[in-house]
């Protein structure tokens, strides 16, 4: 930041320095004279003081000008950065539900899948069972059919073996 009191200080001292200088140099004889040169001299530092002030607070004005600047664009990039984050985010938000959704709709495909498989595997063992009842039935059948005609077989010869004793 610019000191304006250094630079004002600095103007003065070279006032009253060249004022000091003109008054030795124009060899004064009479106080009237150096009064009047004093007086001038103190009337132009005085404007040279002012001058300087309103430098100053121009310089001021300016910095300050400058420093609502900066302060501004960085609001403005701030709020940048904000609704970009805010975007990523959302972008992110609807990429998540878009994969979580995906990956419920693969779970129930597969849970939908599993659930065929297994009522096949249900149906095709109730068939087995089915079947194997029936061949069971017709082995108990046969084995029956068998039994008897062994039965009947055997029967005759057993009346006719009595007969022979």
């Amino acid at each position: 930041m610019i000191n304006p009191k250094g630079k004002c200080m600095k103007l003065w001292n070279k006032t009253l320095l060249a004022s000091a200088i003109c008054l030795l140099i124009s060899g004064c004889d009479d106080a009237s004279k150096v009064d009047a040169n004093l007086d001038k001299a103190k009337d132009n530092a005085a404007q040279i003081k002012d001058a300087a002030a309103d430098k100053a607070s121009a310089l001021e004005k300016d910095v300050d000008k400058h420093i609502d600047a900066i302060k501004q664009e960085a609001s403005t990039q701030a709020q940048q950065l904000t609704d970009k984050a805010k975007a990523i985010k959302a972008e992110a938000d609807s990429k998540a539900a878009s994969l979580s959704d995906e990956a419920r709709n693969k779970a129930e495909a597969i849970k939908a899948d599993a659930k065929q498989q297994s009522d096949r595997i249900v149906e095709q063992a109730g068939q087995i069972k089915d079947n194997a009842i029936a061949g069971a039935n017709t082995l108990a059948s046969d084995a029956a059919g068998q039994a008897k005609e062994i039965k009947d077989s055997i029967q005759p010869k057993q009346a006719d073996s009595p007969k022979q004793q």
